[in-house]
């Protein structure tokens, strides 16, 4: 799961996309998101995007972004 921002602005003031791969597929999964997107807001998308078609799955791989680690 990763993060990519700087893009040209889209619908809804999204400027960025949230990146979601699963290594068994190979399969990409992306969704819009706005510069400020939270935590909750990235965990809302995992379930409506990937545990959708996928299921849960063992382990999530991450960058340790600021916007999951800032509060501990």
């Amino acid at each position: 799961m990763d993060f990519v921002f700087g893009l040209p602005p889209g619908s809804k003031r999204r400027t960025g996309v949230v990146v979601f791969v699963d290594r068994f597929s190979k399969m990409v999964h992306l969704a819009a998101v706005p510069a400020e997107v939270t935590a909750v807001q990235t965990a809302r998308l995992f379930v409506n995007v990937v545990f959708e078609h996928h299921g849960m799955p063992l382990d999530i791989v991450s960058d340790r972004d600021p916007r999951f680690t800032a509060l501990f």
